[in-house]
């Protein structure tokens, strides 16, 4: 039995060391940067050419022992955040449609998303829609403040509203309205709660080729920001530094 083990190990040794074998296809050194195939895939998904990668490949085609991504003026959703990191771990993406430039995480260890944006950002976001005029977006730290022109019932109004994100662990991201009036008289209570239950989750991961929980946020009077990590105030755990100069 010991010499059938040996002879066990020469051999799968061989098979993944020999030129061509499983090894041969993974950087002895470390990390590959810019994976021309995981930059398309990824670029497709972001909206973005603004990105710098690193990723260990598994041992089979589509597999990843890590992935690493930064990434600016990503579009998640329909929100362009100023800046964005991700970290794939045991990830596996479809081979077929990573040869085609496309990406589809068809399982994974663990995920993670941090990101960035400025609340300029926010204004593009939540004034998209058609017909909005004089659109404003800005925070004081604690509250996100939106007033604008909106058609409604054939009629143009003034709205102004005062409201705060939340998570909860999940995917989606929330948005809560606090105050609102529509030409300077307020909603009732009730009105606001059905206004809410059509708008969440304002982002919403189920149409993205690969997702992420998200465990917290913060806004100050400037930016906005979410994370997969639970504490924002220390520093990102997997975050790659992000390079001078841009990608």
């Amino acid at each position: 039995m010991r010499l059938g083990g040996t002879i066990l190990v020469t051999a799968v040794a061989a098979a993944i060391l020999w030129p061509g074998g499983a090894m041969a296809q993974l950087d002895p050194l470390g990390p590959v940067r810019q994976d021309p195939v995981l930059l398309q895939a990824f670029s497709g998904f972001l909206k973005t050419t603004a990105i710098t990668v690193e990723s260990i490949p598994d041992l089979y085609p589509g597999g990843y022992a890590r992935i690493s991504l930064y990434a600016r003026k990503a579009n998640l959703g329909g929100l362009v955040v100023e800046e964005a990191w991700f970290k794939l771990v045991g990830a596996s993406l479809d081979p077929e449609l990573l040869n085609r430039g496309q990406l589809k995480l068809t399982d994974a260890r663990d995920t993670a998303i941090h990101g960035r944006m400025a609340i300029r950002s926010l204004e593009s976001f939540f004034t998209s829609g058609d017909g909005i005029k004089d659109a404003r977006v800005w925070s004081d730290g604690q509250f996100l403040y939106a007033e604008g022109t909106v058609p409604f019932n054939g009629m143009t109004v003034r709205v102004f509203l005062q409201g705060y994100f939340s998570v909860n662990g999940s995917k989606d991201l929330f948005f809560h309205i606090h105050t609102a009036r529509l030409n300077g008289l307020p909603i009732f209570s009730f009105l606001l709660r059905s206004l809410e239950r059509n708008i969440n989750p304002v982002m919403s991961q189920t149409q993205w080729p690969v997702t992420f929980n998200i465990r917290a946020i913060r806004m100050t009077k400037e930016e906005f920001m979410l994370s997969s990590q639970a504490n924002l105030a220390a520093p990102c755990g997997f975050c790659l530094p992000a390079p001078q100069g841009g990608p």
